[in-house]
């Protein structure tokens, strides 16, 4: 009982400290790159960048403002830990945005090429909204919508709802500053976003699903038992011209163990016959925990 507590104890810890390390990552990001760039992020906090070239105002405290509303439908919708981490998430990114501001102020930017703010401010925004809705949480505007989208359409991945909504900020940009080429580093900004949140987020989930057809069963699992140590499921087939029985053996292994499975089969029986697909989602032991938050 007690090694279960502590262990829940460091998952938790482990937890919350990728949710501030997510948090600062997003407020960097917006701050000292996309911001310093006076270009935009997706979502709402795209929308407070443009107001600010306008009218300044600090980004992050409004956006804690306007994420009150998707606050509450959370706390309707979803999970009260995955409600709770949001709320958290939130305020600790609005704070990030406005709290870099501060510290780096007498440093920004920078850099003066836009390219370069335009990719690092996509790639830490994007790592940082992954680290949080990998760890349940979210930084709230469209992360929840994302959500909310996803619980109806599940086979679409965040990354491309994030850059479908992106768009709104692209054209809102370039409607109240006028300017094509600062509209064109936005998208790249938004497009970086949505590729690095999609491989944080459903990189590390990623397996292959491997079916191996051999007529050598026995000595094929004791090879990938003594080359993996990955699990195998053995299945019963027919071929359907011969007629003769076969054993299937069908195993899910990570995308790093692949090269040393496919070894071991090879040494096993090189007449194998093996069907290779990408499973972007595992749940079970050694894998993900069915009860965990996940976009």
């Amino acid at each position: 009982m007690k090694d279960e507590k502590s262990g829940r104890a460091v998952r938790l810890l482990k937890q919350y400290f990728m949710i501030v390390l997510g948090s600062f990552c997003y407020g960097m990001g917006t701050t000292c790159f996309i911001q310093a760039a006076r270009i935009a992020a997706g979502g709402v906090t795209g929308m407070f960048n443009v107001i600010n070239y306008i009218v300044p105002i600090p980004v992050g405290m409004c956006v804690l403002a306007a994420n009150i509303p998707l606050i509450i439908i959370a706390l309707i919708k979803f999970r009260h830990s995955f409600a709770f981490n949001s709320v958290l998430g939130i305020v600790l990114t609005s704070v990030a945005i406005d709290l870099c501001g501060i510290l780096f102020s007498s440093y920004l930017p920078f850099t003066e090429d836009m390219l370069l703010s335009a990719l690092a401010g996509g790639v830490l925004n994007g790592a940082g909204i992954g680290l949080l809705m990998r760890n349940g949480s979210s930084s709230g505007g469209t992360d929840i919508i994302m959500k909310l989208i996803h619980l109806k359409f599940r086979h679409i991945k965040g990354g491309v709802i994030n850059i479908v909504l992106g768009l709104t900020v692209c054209v809102f940009y370039l409607i109240v500053t006028g300017n094509v080429e600062g509209t064109l580093y936005t998208a790249i900004v938004i497009v970086t976003d949505g590729f690095v949140f999609d491989l944080v987020l459903y990189g590390g989930n990623d397996s292959k699903t491997v079916y191996i057809i051999t007529n050598n069963s026995d000595e094929m699992i004791q090879e990938i038992f003594r080359k993996t140590s990955a699990g195998a499921t053995i299945l019963d087939g027919e071929g359907a011209y011969t007629k003769s029985e076969r054993k299937i053996i069908l195993c899910v292994v990570r995308n790093s163990v692949f090269p040393q499975l496919k070894e071991a089969v090879r040494e096993a029986d090189d007449k194998a016959f093996m069907i290779v697909t990408k499973s972007s989602e595992v749940f079970g032991e050694g894998y993900e925990d069915f009860s965990k938050e996940i976009l």
